[in-house]
């Protein structure tokens, strides 16, 4: 199963997931250098790993992130808006209430003028685009963003079971391939699209998830109940 969850999430390159408190780090080279007491550090590799948050939902007008495929400008917060979006993060469902954010960053557009929001799992990081606030459905988009990021911190073995149960076929050193049936057309483009997908609507309209595949609905039902029970 191991190869499996590498398909799915190739870039994680150490066994397991982050804790909802944590981002993952990549691999990274570190020059030579030296301390304020004198000590000489080596140029060395550090292993990819996890690092806890110290701050949480933390709203920048700036940041120093560079998004792959996500084609927008920073700009600031009003009030306003950091107020509306409070107000939904508040009413989350609770187990994704627990995924905190490092930063939540207010984009004009991501590449596609009806794109609503972005997320970036690796970072724990939301982008908010001008569409979001036109939207009526504010607390599913939150749903949907907030899924992709639980999906990378999941328990591994629930991610593979949703990815085989939705009917995606994986194969050694291949892409995933979608199933023939989706719930929505953009559940084709990866497992992470579908799953926030079904997420989404398992929130929204569960009787529609239901009757389109009981076993993914069964199985997030499981996924809560374990995300919600005490540690």
């Amino acid at each position: 199963m191991a190869f499996i969850f590498l398909i799915l999430f190739s870039s994680l390159v150490f066994a397991g997931p982050c804790g909802p408190h944590e981002i993952y780090v990549r691999e990274q080279w570190i020059k030579a250098y030296t301390k304020s007491d004198g000590t000489k550090v080596s140029a060395h590799s550090r292993d990819a790993h996890c690092r806890e948050l110290t701050s949480f939902n933390y709203f920048q007008d700036s940041t120093k992130q560079k998004f792959k495929g996500i084609k927008t400008t920073i700009k600031k917060w009003t009030m306003e808006e950091r107020k509306i979006i409070e107000d939904h993060l508040e009413i989350l469902p609770s187990w994704l209430k627990k995924y905190k954010l490092t930063e939540i960053l207010r984009g004009d557009v991501g590449g596609n003028a009806l794109n609503p929001a972005a997320a970036i799992p690796f970072t724990k990081t939301l982008i908010i685009f001008d569409q979001f606030f036109k939207a009526p459905n504010k607390l599913d988009i939150l749903i949907h963003e907030l899924s992709h990021i639980a999906l990378h911190n999941i328990d591994p073995q629930l991610a593979i079971k949703f990815t085989t149960l939705s009917g995606w076929i994986l194969e050694r050193n291949k892409r995933p391939v979608p199933p023939q049936k989706v719930i929505m057309p953009d559940s084709a483009n990866s497992v992470g699209e579908d799953f926030a997908n079904q997420i989404e609507i398992f929130h929204s309209n569960p009787e529609k998830l239901l009757q389109f595949n009981p076993q993914t609905f069964n199985l997030i039902q499981e996924l809560i109940k374990r995300e919600e029970a005490p540690k």
